[in-house]
């Protein structure tokens, strides 16, 4: 076993080189620390040292200042690699949430700063599906407003969103951006992920939550959700797409029985049809919707001059 001050020795070491020669290293690191018994002690010498490297503008929030970015990701990319076995979790979440997002316009970010962003959100979505509990600053980060421009980090947000959904956390606040990565369909996970959370959002009742500085609740939502989740029941989306929407549909027309009428339109119109001798799990899910829907089909939750098309939702045109 190695003693504590070999392996503070070893992390002193790390940072003192090169990017070249801390990539050579990192995966030794890694298993020394380990095989050591002063996990905790790495741990914390890792968060302190990248803290040290951080600033932020207010005592709680987002950094905005990340001195050496390449440096702070590789010191976050040996904690990840030890994270599933030594079970020193606690220290890395609140400094984790705090890089999850770098607090400077988009276009004045370094290459290296969004990879930061990106091994942030790795390890906070490592971290929460470990079970770690959330301190309030982390929550309160968490349902900040925030957006990243990163495709590769967007689908580990919508996956933290979802966690902290099926953990009881109101996610309301980012049902509108997690409908637009529905809606975008940039890329099956990112798709996928967000369906899942907005599915934890409909069994966690949030879309129930009244919107900031509004008369409305987010159910003003519902048909966007309906309408984007029946549209990826058609047969050019995978299969695992197909499953999640349906599940999510189900637990909707369950909850919600005014978007049981938009559900069956939409269905008709673009060429869902009810399976008659449903073979798969999908199949059989799909009729189960078509049963359930049909319990108020005369009632919509489409808003006022809206008409479903073959081709999607649009605008009721006036005459004039």
């Amino acid at each position: 076993m190695l003693k504590e001050d070999n392996i503070l020795d070893r992390l002193q070491q790390f940072v003192s080189v090169d990017a070249v020669q801390r990539e050579s290293m990192k995966a030794s690191l890694a298993e020394e620390i380990l095989s050591s018994d002063e996990t905790l002690k790495a741990a914390n010498w890792i968060v302190s040292f990248i803290e040290s490297l951080c600033h932020a503008k207010r005592d709680l929030g987002f950094f905005t200042v990340v001195n050496n970015p390449e440096l702070v990701a590789d010191l976050i990319e040996v904690a990840y690699e030890c994270l599933p076995e030594n079970g020193v979790l606690q220290p890395f979440v609140t400094p984790m949430a705090r890089l999850l997002y770098i607090d400077k316009k988009e276009r004045d970010k370094l290459e290296s700063e969004r990879y930061v962003q990106y091994r942030a959100a790795a390890m906070l979505d490592s971290l929460i599906s470990l079970n770690v509990s959330l301190p309030a600053e982390v929550v309160e980060l968490l349902l900040s407003d925030y957006f990243i421009n990163d495709l590769p980090t967007e689908e580990l947000n919508s996956s933290i969103w979802r966690r902290l959904a099926d953990r009881g956390i109101n996610i309301s606040c980012h049902i509108n951006t997690l409908h637009s990565y529905v809606k975008n369909d940039e890329t099956i996970t990112l798709t996928n992920n967000s369906l899942l959370a907005l599915w934890a959002c409909i069994r966690g009742g949030y879309f129930d939550t009244a919107i900031p500085n509004s008369d409305q609740t987010y159910k003003a939502w519902l048909w966007h959700l309906v309408t984007s989740c029946v549209h990826k029941l058609k047969k050019k989306y995978e299969e695992t797409t197909r499953l999640v929407a349906v599940g999510c549909l189900l637990e909707t027309a369950r909850k919600y029985p005014e978007t049981q009428g938009l559900i069956l339109e939409c269905m008709s119109k673009w060429g869902i049809r009810e399976p008659k001798s449903p073979r798969s799990d999908f199949q059989r899910d799909v009729k189960e919707l078509f049963s359930r829907c049909k319990n108020h089909p005369d009632t919509t939750c489409l808003p006022a001059g809206y008409v479903i098309t073959k081709n999607g939702i649009s605008r009721q045109r006036t005459g004039g």
